[in-house]
C-alpha cells in the first residue's frame, strides 16, 4: 500500500529526541536514548504517534529503532512498524 506521508524532518527529530511535548511519547523516547530499551506498549504508542499523528513515514521510525534498541529483532521491528504505519492492510489503533 502506497501512502503519502506529510511529516517533516523537524517532527522526526523532535520525536527522536523525546521533545514532542507529549509526556508519554517523550518519556519513552528518552528511555530508549538513555538505556536502549523500551516496553512493548511504549513501542506501540510512539510508533502510532509518529505515523498517525505526525504523519512521518514508518520506515524512518523502524530505522531509528534498529539503531537504538538493544533487544532489536529485525522481523519483529519491521513487521510492527509496518502495521503501525497502516500499510499492512489491517486496522490501525491510533495513539490515545
Amino acid at each position: 500500500v502506497e501512502k503519502m506521508w506529510r511529516g517533516t524532518g523537524e517532527e522526526l527529530e523532535r520525536w527522536q529526541a523525546g521533545r514532542t511535548g507529549i509526556p508519554l511519547v517523550d518519556a519513552n523516547m528518552r528511555e530508549l536514548l538513555l538505556t536502549g530499551f523500551m516496553s512493548n506498549r511504549g513501542r506501540q504508542n510512539v510508533a502510532s504517534y509518529l505515523t498517525q499523528d505526525l504523519g512521518v513515514d514508518w520506515r524512518l521510525g523502524a530505522a531509528w529503532f534498529e539503531e537504538h534498541l538493544i533487544d532489536y529483532d529485525v522481523c519483529s521491528n519491521w513487521a510492527n512498524w509496518n502495521a503501525a504505519g497502516g500499510v499492512a492492510g489491517g486496522g490501525v489503533n491510533p495513539f490515545n
